[in-house]
């Protein structure tokens, strides 16, 4: 999502409210987003919650917010540990 839409690492964290070191470990693969980081990307950038949990698009393509995508940000910011 950052390379798509030419930022480096330090406007892209800005943009979606995490720090540059975060998000360069979140790259390497060294640790995972929070749900409130995917969150944010989902609303910063209008991509599906689907995709950016599992990396597989919609079907026909759309990005759209749906019952199962409501449930599932509850599921995450209740489980999320701080």
């Amino acid at each position: 999502m950052r390379k798509e839409n030419n930022l480096n690492q330090i406007q892209f964290a800005k943009s979606i409210g995490i720090s540059q070191g975060n998000l360069s470990e979140n790259e390497l693969g060294n640790s995972n987003p929070s749900a409130e980081t995917l969150i944010s990307i989902r609303t910063q950038y209008n991509v599906n919650l689907s995709w950016l949990l599992t990396g597989v698009a919609a079907e026909d393509g759309t990005t759209y917010e749906d019952e199962f995508e409501k449930r599932l940000i509850i599921y995450l910011f209740m489980n999320e540990s701080y």
